[in-house]
């Protein structure tokens, strides 16, 4: 499912749009043509489609440098969101956000 999300993702980013249906899940994603502007556009589509935040310390090059790297990344939050329990976890494993008053 979440290699499907990411290139249902890629699909809709300018730099890859007529090539992220026949690229490989271990293809590089820059030298497909994907852009720094491009990686943001990623992890904000990925943000949205999956209610996720990434950290910071996930921002990086190699995160997003394939469809393989970026799912790893999405496991590795997925699965430190369930180990951290105390928050409800939607159908998929991930967090849901606390809605508050501010």
């Amino acid at each position: 499912m979440l290699h499907e999300t990411v290139r249902n993702v890629l699909t809709g980013i300018g730099d890859l749009a007529g090539t992220a249906d026949t690229l490989a899940n271990d293809a590089d994603l820059f030298d497909a043509g994907l852009s720094s502007y491009g990686t943001v556009e990623v992890m904000v589509g990925l943000e949205n489609a999956l209610g996720i935040e990434f950290p910071e310390t996930a921002l990086t090059r190699d995160t997003f440098s394939s469809i393989d790297a970026i799912v790893r990344v999405l496991e590795r939050l997925q699965s430190g969101a369930a180990a951290a329990g105390g928050g409800a976890i939607d159908a998929n494993g991930w967090p849901v956000a606390a809605e508050g008053v501010r």
